[in-house]
């Protein structure tokens, strides 16, 4: 029944506690979804709209795509098109009342870029997957409708349909105050109230109550002499019943910071009231701009800044991210730009203090979430019930009441049916532990046991400690290297970056790759050309057109240290392409052959396994996709002389697994790897002149050995056992040495501890090793009730002489046995007999040779003469002889002696 019981609590408490987790960072999104930023997008359903956008390869792009939440996590599908609008970046996105299109508005595209062209509007239907211009194409001021532009912001009324569209940029000199109401139904635009601010760059929400609320982005004053951030403290308002702007002051909530100036953000709607932004940047030029991350929320009913205290991982700092809350409980931000800062300086209110240093920007594709009811980034979605900002969630605090209240109960059960168990538990412990001598004061016993109590709670804080290092432990790599006559090569690719690929496949111009050996073995058979729509690098500099080829050899394939018939000592490469074309680079990627990604990437079948697993593969696209690879990584310039040492390597690593804490036999993953040194001269100018081509690399071993580095632990429960074993004797000693010693019991945990069928054989079989009168046990009962300490004065003369020496000799008999089992190792003893007998034998060899002629005589009486007259030399041997002679003899006289008092 308890184990019932206990079944059902710790079924209980995984009900009640336990979320559902779904991992949602999906590494074969990261390998499809591109890098891009500046994107029109709108929420439908449970899925994100996003169109166009500027990409890594381009600056506008017109794809539509939709990126949907699940249960489990996003999913990333492309959308069927028609009729496709040019391609666009920074445009607005608004989706229409019925959901069932969508209309794009504005952005930058290659023709109405710093061209003053009336507002590009673009709808597209979901039903017929059709694209219509609704362009007003008459219009060419803006007196009647909106002129085109970018970075502004265009606002949904869910109740009416129409948009609100405030500010934007064209370029420098045209910054844009205007304010414009669009009615789809009619495709007419009419004209607002505007501000008197120039603005872009910012965000715009329409709460519940119908205010349009203005948020961050860069104020221009009309004259175009200021240009500055808008402060977060004053924020515009647009009331669409009465028409009119205000100023509102916007105040900090207790123990909270204001949010720092900023544009470019984005902003979400939540419960019609408050308004989430994220991101954003300085708007600063070159190498001043800096992206943020940081979180902040405005409640609209009070006009009150917070910032939440968010924990987990925070998302990289961007601008021009996506942003959507698609289940009422995640933000869901995607892509986004950042500059590449060196330095960043920030004050402790989040402002932007100074940024030194920086580089080009990056685009994201990666997908982050915040879970709004707990303020924590996500690395998994969880589903732990009605939950509020600041608190857990009402399921967890009632599990954990009920499982305390189940536990209570079950001590309370337990003490009441096992108490007796209990009690005779504490009473063993106790008369194990009190053992005082005889004659000994209670303090000197008491002193002993808390003594060998504060030593047993040293030594358990020794050994906790020592446990505890030997499962903190960390990991070193031994490296053992042993001769080998010939090593493997790895696989190489060649990315060339720059140079066009010409339809005639036989033109010298074409990139290419050729392979020798130092002893003019040809390896050319080895390079594989790399198709470039399956899968293509992406590299920072850009110089152009991409095509990579493969090296991959088969496993016979071996270098060798020693001159003869062998495929050589080193590979030397030979690379070609257009050798008029000065901007452009080659980029070389090193991997063992188990574990090169480019076999999976590209289904190359060689047999040769590989251990890499799906998810790490695609990792390798996207850091690939990305030009973040570092390792085994290098660029050649062309007309250049490149030389690349290798050691592969055999890694084997701990597995995460509790044996590995032992100290031996471990458990490890055998990983292969490899390390390059790269080398590159200067490029020569004449180079060209001299060499059809356009650069020479040659990939040598580092030596020739088999290398195999092992990880090991630096301390285990083994190196451990040796501490642990040298304490225990030190404080052993100590303890010792101030109570003195005491002889240890012969008996152990089974004896002791041995409950039913195993503690009465035990008994029993002491019983009929050592079988005895009841009142005789040695050390246990007192010799004669007379000798005792309770009855010493109580004579008894009731038992007679006789019946006392049978009585200690029996005692006798059992105390020696009890010590020859237990106490004492009988070796001497029968040592001493053997040399006895060996006696015994020597005395009568000697008797036979001196009384050869008195064979007819009475051994016995002969012998025993012998005995008398030798005694002066031989001392007490020969008593112990006769008495070995004649024990046979006289064996029913000992009988007799026990029974019979006259004897």
């Amino acid at each position: 029944m308890t184990y019932q019981v206990i079944y059902v609590l710790l079924l209980l408490i995984v009900l009640l506690t336990s979320p559902t987790l779904a991992y949602y960072s999906q590494p074969n999104l990261l390998t499809v979804i591109p890098f891009k930023q500046g994107l029109a997008y709108i929420k439908r359903e449970q899925s994100i709209i996003v169109f166009g956008g500027e990409s890594n390869n381009a600056k506008y792009t017109n794809d539509l795509n939709q990126l949907t939440q699940t249960a489990t996590g996003y999913n990333w599908t492309s959308l069927a098109q028609q009729n496709i609008p040019p391609a666009v970046a920074y445009g607005q996105a608004v989706i229409s009342k019925d959901g069932n299109s969508m209309i794009v508005l504005g952005g930058i595209t290659n023709t109405t870029v710093n061209q003053v062209y009336p507002l590009q509007l673009y709808q597209y239907n979901f039903n017929t997957a059709t694209w219509s211009n609704q362009t007003n194409t008459n219009n060419v001021t803006n007196t009647a409708a909106p002129l085109n532009r970018w970075l502004f912001s265009a606002t949904p009324d869910t109740n009416t349909g129409q948009i609100y569209i405030y500010g934007g940029v064209v370029n420098d000199t045209s910054i844009f105050s205007d304010f414009w109401l669009f009615d789809p139904s009619t495709s007419g635009f009419t004209a607002m109230p505007a501000p008197t601010i120039r603005r872009y760059g910012h965000t715009a929400s329409l709460t519940s109550n119908g205010k349009l609320v203005i948020i961050g982005g860069v104020i221009v004053s009309q004259d175009y002499t200021q240009n500055i951030l808008a402060p977060m403290d004053q924020l515009q308002i647009f009331d669409i019943a009465s028409k009119q702007w205000t100023m509102v002051n916007a105040t900090v909530a207790a123990n909270n910071i204001l949010p720092s100036p900023r544009a470019h953000h984005s902003a979400v709607l939540i419960n019609g009231t408050h308004i989430l932004m994220f991101g954003g940047n300085n708007n600063a030029v070159g190498r001043l701009r800096a992206s943020i991350n940081s979180v902040y929320m405005l409640d609209t009913t009070t006009w009150t800044w917070t910032s939440p205290d968010i924990s987990g991982i925070l998302p990289s700092r961007r601008a021009y991210a996506v942003a959507e809350i698609l289940d009422d409980r995640h933000l869901t931000v995607a892509f986004g730009k950042r500059i590449n800062i060196y330095i960043y300086v920030y004050s402790a209110d989040d402002h932007f203090i100074l940024a030194i240093g920086g580089a080009g920007s990056i685009l994201y594709n990666d997908i982050n979430a915040l879970d709004t009811f707990t303020d924590s980034w996500l690395q998994s979605f969880t589903d732990s019930g009605s939950t509020n900002w600041y608190g857990l969630s009402t399921g967890v605090i009632i599990g954990v009441s009920v499982v305390c209240a189940f536990i209570l109960i079950i001590i309370c059960i337990l003490l009441w049916k096992f108490g007796h168990h209990i009690k005779w538990i504490i009473y063993r412990i106790h008369s194990d532990i009190w053992k005082p001598r005889s004659g000994e004061p209670i303090w000197a016993e008491t002193a002993r046991i808390c003594s060998q109590l504060f030593f047993l709670f040293l030594f358990l804080l020794f050994l906790a400690f020592v446990i505890r290092q030997a499962i903190d432990s960390p990991n070193v790599t031994q490296t053992i290297q042993t001769p080998s006559a010939s090593v493997e090569v790895p696989d190489i690719r060649f990315c060339f970056d720059g140079y066009p690929v010409y339809a005639d496949p036989n033109d010298v111009r074409n990139p290419g790759v050729a392979c020798q050996t130092d002893n003019g073995y040809s390896c050319n058979q080895f390079i594989k050309p790399l198709n470039m729509s399956v899968f293509q690098p992406n590299f920072a500099d850009k110089f152009g057109m991409v095509s990579c080829y493969l090296f991959r050899s088969d496993v016979y394939f071996q270098l060798t240290g020693t001159s003869g018939a062998n495929n050589g000592s080193r590979l030397i490469f030979s690379l070609y392409g257009d050798s008029t074309i000065s901007a452009g680079a080659i980029h070389l990627s090193t991997f063992p052959k188990e574990m090169d990604p480019i076999v999976q990437v590209y289904n190359i079948n060689d047999g040769i396994p590989s251990l890499l697993d799906r998810d790490e593969v695609l990792n390798w696209q996207n850091s690939d996709l990305n030009d973040l690879q570092s390792t085994n990584v290098y660029t050649v310039s062309p007309f250049t002389y490149s030389a690349i040492g290798y050691t592969l390597s055999d890694h084997q690593y701990l597995q995460d697994v509790g044996w590995n804490y032992v100290g031996f036999l471990p458990v490890t993953n055998s990983t292969p790897e490899i390390s390059t040194a790269f080398r590159m001269e200067s490029a020569n100018p004449t180079y060209n002149l001299t060499h059809s081509d356009i650069g020479v690399i040659a990939v040598t071993p580092d030596s020739y050995t088999k290398t195999t580095k092992r990880e090991v632990k630096m301390y285990t429960l083994v190196n451990a056992l040796g501490f642990v074993g040298g304490v225990f004797g030190i404080l052993v000693t100590v303890q010792a040495w101030l109570f003195g010693y005491r002889p240890l019991s012969p008996f152990g945990i089974v004896h002791r501890w041995s409950v039913g069928n195993m503690k009465q054989s035990i008994l029993r079989g002491l019983y009929t090793s050592f079988k005895t009168n009841e009142d005789t046990i040695p050390m246990v009962t007192p010799v004669h009730r007379r000798f005792s300490m309770l009855n010493v004065n109580d004579i008894d003369n009731d038992i007679n002489d006789q019946q006392r020496i049978t009585m200690v000799e029996e005692r006798m008999q059992t105390l020696e046995r009890v010590f020859k089992a237990y106490y004492v190792n009988d070796e001497v003893f029968r040592s001493l007999d053997n040399a006895s007998k060996m006696s015994t034998s020597i005395m009568r060899d000697q008797y036979h040779r001196e009384n050869t002629n008195h064979r007819n005589n009475t051994d016995g009486t002969l012998f025993d003469k012998l005995i008398t007259d030798n005694k002066s030399t031989k001392g007490g041997d020969y008593e112990l002889v006769q008495r070995n002679d004649t024990s046979s003899s006289n064996s029913s006289d000992t009988a007799k002696h026990h029974h019979d008092p006259k004897a």
